[in-house]
């Protein structure tokens, strides 16, 4: 077997990140040429926790990816060993970019106190242009200066930047390397160095030493170089694409012009997006894209993506936005990776319809081997009373058959197995057991529904609402009407900064409407979970050093005592494993490292311990895994109390306010195939409604989440034919 390649880095939390894989001269992966990854028994580790054990890793050139997994198994890890090249055998020449670096990087490019506009930010992120651009001015410099020692000064300089940006890379490379490779990169590290004294001799050394006679030859040779690579790089249409990029994302043109430092933490995001969209790269790498972005820019950037012919991997927890990006999909479960070629909703369908014919094979199976121990027994019985050889000889044979020859007996394309005996390698019987697919626990999360309230009346009712900012001239929200009834459901759908937020916040009774009435049930109770829930779990009750740190479930004692509640400890763990937050999860694991799912899992707990009569939820599908949403849909489709959503999830929205099914459906599904009692519709339960705001008006869907979806690709084809006219 080839030996196993070692490399090692350093993440955020100063936990190191192991990577391995096998390596061979012979493969394609050691071709510095070649842009696919093709990578075997890949192993990444955190610390002493091992995420992936010997697993192929696979990246076919010009594909888009969707790399789908639970909170934790790995996947944020995984693009950070393949974007800082931690993994042995990763070619060089593969242009990688990772979101969360451009991030970084984008924001180290402006100095403190630097005023920067935003459309200058994301245009600096490029770093490979930006430095392409500097060197190309400081040639043509060095070209048109009438001092031959000035240009012989510049040459040296850029000829020292160039090697020492060579000893960074050959450091790098030597740093992930060990064995024989590790010693030829040491070597190349020490040649490296070598060459940035000789270089840094020649620029100490510029004014005093003779002038090269081809000194002006050597610049214009380079000014050429630079000059190729800068039309490669398109970087006389950067801006022009950023500012495209920039719209796409909701940006408007004073916002683009405007200073970075004045954009809140989701446009800083959104701005880091764009980033990496503009940069030129083989393989990108997008980890949660989807979020802080409002419906309308994640369809464009749905159809953004779609359009590149680099090669893709995306992590979303956005379903709808997965399924019309991604060309395959990779799953990342039980330390393993998995190829589907198609989509995850495909994925879903297909996975369970092989469960089902793989259930209806066993059972085919079980039922015939129950025939023939009742045959034997039979014939064993008869034998002994009539003596007949033959009958001995038949029972024989069919112990024989079950001893030595059970199993299945057709494969997955309906052929015949083999006998295992015909086939390489040691097995403990002749033939194999019915396959066996490698699912994960299922997670169930448990919302009580609330008591029936004593009397009658709407939950809330909001009358020719307005609300205007103070000092503001013009209202912000006008003639706002709805009606929640107790049991009823709406979602609240529109682009970021329409007042979605503000509505939740009239709801609530923390902002007073300007005109207008807002009529609450005497009775209610609102659950409430804001975009800022899982940062405010962030900041914990103040406690002793000596009590140790804060648990989730210290944190929910603490909550309901400081509101004067008693909770019994008992009840405390039964409603916070409910929510997948069970045994040592809530009372050992300190509260700073639970996953985003975690806490929000947590933060929702909170608001249904004593169920509400109603549930107001804003966004709570940010940073929680699919797997996690599905669980959370689940029950909240069985919850009797009212619900209010706010959200861009399009997929979320169906399932809980206009009742669709928890399944991917297939065209050819029978629904009366698959027996899901959980996953069937209560018809007492009528289809809520989705209200779009905008405008500060509000809008009824008559359509649902449909009719909103067709509203914003209806805009974004009128503002692409309008773009392509001007």
């Amino acid at each position: 077997m080839a030996p196993k390649a070692k490399a090692t880095a350093k993440n955020i939390i100063s936990n190191p990140i192991t990577a391995t894989s096998q390596q061979s001269r012979f493969h394609t992966e050691t071709l510095d040429t070649t842009l696919e990854i093709d990578l075997k028994a890949v192993t990444i580790s955190i610390g002493e926790r091992e995420l992936i054990s010997s697993s192929h890793l696979r990246l076919k050139e010009g594909i888009r990816y969707g790399l789908v997994g639970r909170n934790g198994s790995g996947k944020s890890t995984l693009l950070t060993a393949i974007a800082d090249k931690l993994i042995p055998g990763l070619s060089p020449s593969i242009r990688i970019l990772l979101l969360s670096q451009v991030e970084d990087s984008a924001r180290a490019t402006d100095a403190p106190g630097d005023s920067v506009n935003v459309l200058q930010h994301v245009v600096k992120g490029d770093k490979e242009r930006q430095a392409a651009v500097e060197e190309l001015e400081v040639l043509t410099k060095a070209v048109e200066t009438t001092s031959l020692r000035e240009t012989q000064r510049i040459v040296y300089g850029l000829r020292l930047d160039k090697r020492r940006r060579e000893l960074q890379e050959a450091r790098k490379v030597a740093s992930r390397r060990s064995g024989a490779r590790g010693k030829d990169a040491r070597l190349e590290e020490i040649k490296a160095e070598e060459n940035v004294k000789q270089a840094e001799l020649l620029v100490d050394g510029v004014d005093t030493a003779d002038i090269e006679p081809d000194i002006m030859n050597q610049a214009l040779e380079m000014l050429q170089d630079i000059q190729v690579t800068v039309d490669l790089l398109e970087t006389s249409s950067t801006e022009a694409r950023a500012a495209t990029i920039l719209a796409g994302l909701g940006f408007t043109q004073e916002m683009m012009e405007g200073p970075y430092t004045s954009l809140s933490g989701g446009w800083r995001s959104r701005c880091s997006l764009a980033t990496s969209l503009l940069v030129h790269s083989n393989l990108m790498l997008l980890d949660e894209p989807s979020n802080f972005l409002d419906l309308e820019a994640i369809i464009w950037l749905e159809g953004f993506l779609s359009s590149l012919s680099r090669t893709l991997v995306l992590v979303s927890h956005d379903q709808d936005f997965l399924n019309n990006v991604v060309e395959e999909t990779i799953i990342l479960r039980n330390k393993t990776l998995e190829y589907f070629e198609g989509t995850p909703a495909a994925f879903e369908v297909n996975e369970r319809k092989k469960k089902k014919q793989l259930s209806s094979a066993q059972e085919v199976l079980d039922k015939k081997r129950e025939h023939i121990e009742k045959s034997i027994q039979q014939g064993i019985a008869s034998a002994k009373k009539t003596g007949d050889e033959n009958r001995q000889r038949m029972v024989k044979s069919r112990q024989k058959k079950l001893d030595e020859r059970w199993g299945a007996e057709t494969s997955a394309k309906g052929t015949r197995f083999k006998l295992n005996r015909d086939m390489a390698g040691y097995h403990l019987s002749n033939r194999s057991e019915v396959e066996k697919i490698a699912s994960e626990a299922k997670i169930k999360i448990n919302i009580e529904s609330p008591e029936k309230l004593r009397t009658v009346g709407d939950l809330i009712h909001f009358d020719a609402v307005q609300y205007r900012f103070p000092k503001a001239k013009q209202p912000f929200l006008e003639d706002i009407t709805f009606t929640v009834n107790q049991g009823g459901r709406c979602a609240f759908v529109g682009a970021n900064g329409q007042g979605k937020s503000t509505i939740a916040k009239l709801i609530m009774g923390t902002l007073k409407p300007t005109k207008g009435t807002i009529t609450r049930h005497p009775l209610l109770k609102i659950g409430y979970f804001s975009q800022h829930s899982v940062e405010e779990l962030s900041s914990p009750p103040t406690r002793a050093a000596s009590d140790g740190p804060v648990t989730a479930l210290s944190y929910f004692m603490e909550h309901f005592e400081a509101k004067g509640e008693t909770v019994v400890e008992q009840d405390a763990r039964k409603c916070l494993g409910s929510f997948g937050l069970q045994g040592k999860i809530a009372s050992d694991t300190p509260l700073s490292q639970l996953s985003g799912g975690q806490k929000v899992r947590l933060a929702i707990a909170l608001i249904v311990f004593i169920p509400p009569p109603l549930l107001l939820l804003d966004e709570v599908t940010t940073h929680v895994d699919f797997p996690t949403i599905q669980a959370l849909a689940q029950a909240l489709k069985t919850f009797t109390g009212g619900i209010i959503i706010i959200t861009h999830d399009r997929w979320f929205s169906r399932v809980v306010i206009e009742g669709e099914s928890l399944r991917h459906a297939a065209p050819d599904d029978d629904a009366s195939d698959y027996s899901c009692s959980e996953d069937e519709d209560d018809p007492s339960t009528p289809p809520g409604k989705t209200y779009r705001v905008g405008g500060g008006k509000l809008k009824l869907m008559e359509k649902g989440m449909a009719q909103y979806v067709a509203f914003v690709e209806r805009k974004l084809a009128r503002k692409k034919r309008e773009d392509a006219k001007t």
